[in-house]
């Protein structure tokens, strides 16, 4: 179990990250890119340009089909066009490298990301297909799964970046489940370092409607969501605590799309739930449809925070 300093060191670290760790499959570099040097700029953070080449990627699954180019040849290539845009980021006056390797990628980014004592990493949604479904079994999820850090995934319909990659207003979803009040407090602390508009939604099931003392539970809610935004907090931004009810999913795109939300940041299990149930996908699924940044904040086990 962390101390208490060091689990304040190491929020600190997350929300406002020294080195943040950029992995790409280099086909949506143009969409995350932008993203990652916008948030570089806003934090002051070197960047690292990831890219794995998984094991038998240069293997024809046909005998009969052309080969592909051999590690070798691949490797070059990924490091030439990284370094192109390291290149970009770096007459930007953001400190760049790149990493090109081979291995399983979900092992070899979370051990990169520890290894570089990354605060953060960044991943595209690698959504220029069938969103949706492809995302349930990327990269991006798995990611999700191993690194011990934030993890920000970027889709191609995130609207354009900030060109200080500061967000402005900031939606966190609260489940109200064990370490919700962690997470909370870790998106707090980003909308103060940004002085941003922050608001705590909770989704209430439909079946609520249905009780006699709907409104209470409503107003309990509110109330349990107040009880962890400290009292300081109107000295630095405006911070609002919302009910709805409905499906969890389609109410916190509704909710990020009428507040005009820059980043949604999302307290998940150690499982990458939403809700400690097996099998919840709530997460991926807001990953996949979310028109903004998501930053996914892990709840860890024996983290005091």
């Amino acid at each position: 179990m962390k101390t208490l300093d060091e689990a304040v060191s190491s929020k600190r670290t997350f929300v406002v990250p020294e080195k943040i760790l950029v992995a790409t499959d280099l086909e949506d570099t143009e969409y995350l890119l932008p993203h990652a040097m916008a948030q570089a700029r806003a934090c002051g953070s070197a960047l690292t340009l990831v890219h794995v080449i998984p094991p038998g990627q240069a293997v024809p699954l046909d005998a009969s089909a052309i080969p592909y180019l051999d590690v070798a040849e691949m490797k070059q290539a990924a490091e030439q066009t990284l370094q192109r845009l390291a290149e970009k980021a770096q007459a930007n006056g953001i400190e760049c490298d790149i990493v090109v390797t081979e291995g399983n990628p979900r092992e070899r980014i979370a051990t990169l990301a520890r290894e570089m004592n990354a605060g953060r990493v960044i991943a595209g949604t690698h959504g220029r297909r069938h969103l949706k479904k492809l995302l349930l079994g990327s990269v991006a999820h798995e990611i999700l799964r191993s690194a011990q850090v934030p993890v920000c995934t970027i889709g191609p319909h995130a609207h354009e970046a900030s060109s200080f990659g500061a967000p402005r207003k900031i939606l966190h979803p609260v489940s109200l489940c064990a370490g919700y009040e962690g997470s909370a407090r870790m998106a707090m602390e980003m909308a103060q370092f940004y002085r941003a508009d922050i608001v705590l939604l909770h989704v209430l099931s439909r079946s609520v409607q249905n009780q006699p003392d709907a409104d209470r539970v409503v107003e309990w809610t509110k109330s349990e969501i107040r009880r962890i935004v400290p009292d300081e907090a109107e000295l630095w931004t405006h911070t609002a605590a919302q009910v709805e009810i409905g499906d969890v999913v389609e109410e916190v795109l509704n909710v990020a799309t009428e507040m005009s939300a820059d980043l949604i940041v999302l307290g998940v299990n150690a499982d990458v739930s939403f809700w400690p149930i097996h099998g919840d996908d709530t997460v991926y699924s807001i990953i996949a449809q979310a028109k903004v940044p998501v930053l996914s904040i892990r709840h860890l086990p024996g983290t005091v925070i």
